[in-house]
């Protein structure tokens, strides 16, 4: 990805009703404000997957909504923000980080052309976040320089990326998203070895 600093994407027409569900529970409705997945029901929903009830009742909650696998949140403004993808979210000691977000203030280092954020399983803490970066033709970047980037640009200590990689390419899908669930592999089975970084300096 190339990241974007707005994903708001405004709201649901009148025909068709939006809700935010926990992502540790789809039966309940997440807190105004609060991440979750975003589930949708409306007269234009399809009512299942034809002759596969399993994948029916794994796609809907109990209340009829379908499950995007989308995380977002409604802001103040009523309008739908959406924060990344439920597979990608990365959970660090119960903590969730969002990949997307630190891929976009990632992104906007002058020196680095395509960025991906994705787990690393850890040992004690389940999981840690990995920051692979494809820098600027003829320019580089090591992880210092990056943590502290995202340190000026308002990321959180708490969501501070724990592994970097630098890449000269990433696998893509044909569509031009990068394949997160292949690093992820690569970085398991030793075909990436990621550096271990820490972001020692001041942070939120």
């Amino acid at each position: 990805m190339t990241g974007t600093v707005g994903r708001c994407c405004g709201r649901a027409l009148p025909c068709y009703e939006i809700r935010i569900w926990r992502s540790d529970d789809r039966e309940v409705e997440a807190a105004p404000g609060e991440i979750g997945e975003i589930g949708g029901r409306g007269a234009s929903l399809m009512l299942g997957y034809f002759g596969n009830q399993e994948a029916t009742e794994a796609a809907f909650n109990s209340q009829g909504f379908l499950m995007s696998g989308d995380l977002g949140r409604i802001n103040g403004n009523g309008d739908i923000e959406i924060v990344g993808r439920a597979k990608d979210l990365v959970i660090r000691g119960g903590h969730n980080i969002y990949p997307v977000e630190i891929e976009d203030l990632a992104i906007r280092h002058p020196d680095v052309a395509k960025v991906a954020a994705f787990a690393v399983p850890d040992t004690r803490l389940g999981e840690k976040v990995c920051l692979a970066v494809i820098p600027v033709a003829e320019r580089s970047i090591v992880a210092g320089e990056m943590l502290a980037h995202l340190a000026r640009e308002g990321l959180s200590r708490y969501d501070m990326p724990e592994y970097f990689l630098i890449l000269d390419e990433m696998p893509m899908t044909p569509s031009g998203k990068v394949l997160k669930r292949q690093l992820v592999d690569d970085a398991k089975d030793g075909r990436l070895r990621p550096e271990a970084v820490r972001w020692s300096g001041e942070g939120r």
